[in-house]
Order: structure tokens, then sequence, then C-alpha cells
């Protein structure tokens, strides 16, 4: 070689290798963090009303079913359905909770 060749080649190699791990970074994160399709009710009715921590919502087709650890009490709702008019019954304004119980 001398000393007129060009530098392209590491532009070349730079751009490879800044693809190859740019490829296996995507791979990485998609393998984290899974795509999770929504529910029918999600889709249609959007998210359900919030339950606060430690409670937590199963999804499950156009029914949102609300529960707390063994230790808490379920107030309010326990079950939300999406309807045909595109809304959870029984609606946002019957707040559910997780509280402390009495044992």
């Amino acid at each position: 070689m001398s000393s007129d060749d060009g530098h392209a080649w590491k532009f070349g190699l730079t751009f490879i290798c800044l693809g190859l791990c740019s490829v296996l970074s995507m791979g990485i994160y998609s393998a984290s963090h899974p795509h999770k399709p929504l529910t029918q009710g999600q889709s249609l009715c959007a998210d359900p009303p919030p339950l606060d921590p430690p409670g937590k919502i199963d999804l499950a087709g156009m029914t949102a079913e609300y529960a707390c650890p063994e230790d808490q009490e379920l107030a309010g709702p326990a079950q939300r359905i999406c309807k045909e008019d595109m809304k959870w019954h029984p609606g946002p304004e019957e707040k559910t909770t997780c509280q402390q119980g009495e044992f």
C-alpha cells in the first residue's frame, strides 16, 4: 500500500460497526421490554380507572378486575366492564381503593 491510498475504508468499517451495535442494542431492549398487545377493552375504552399500588388490575377482554393484597380490603367496584358507549362501567367517579383491613 502506498501513502496515497484513501481512508474511505475506515469510514465504511466504522459505519458497519455502528450499525451492528445499533441493531444489537435494539434486540437487547426488545428482549427486556416485550410488546404487550392491548386487550379489547383497552382498545375501545382506553385504560380503566386506576388503582393505587399495591393493588393490581387484571384485564381480560372487556373486563377489568381489581385486586388487593391479602392484608388489605378492596373498597369500591371490584369489576368494571367496557360497554358499547366506549366507557368503563361503573365509571371513574366510583373510585376503587385498597384499604387496611381490620383483623
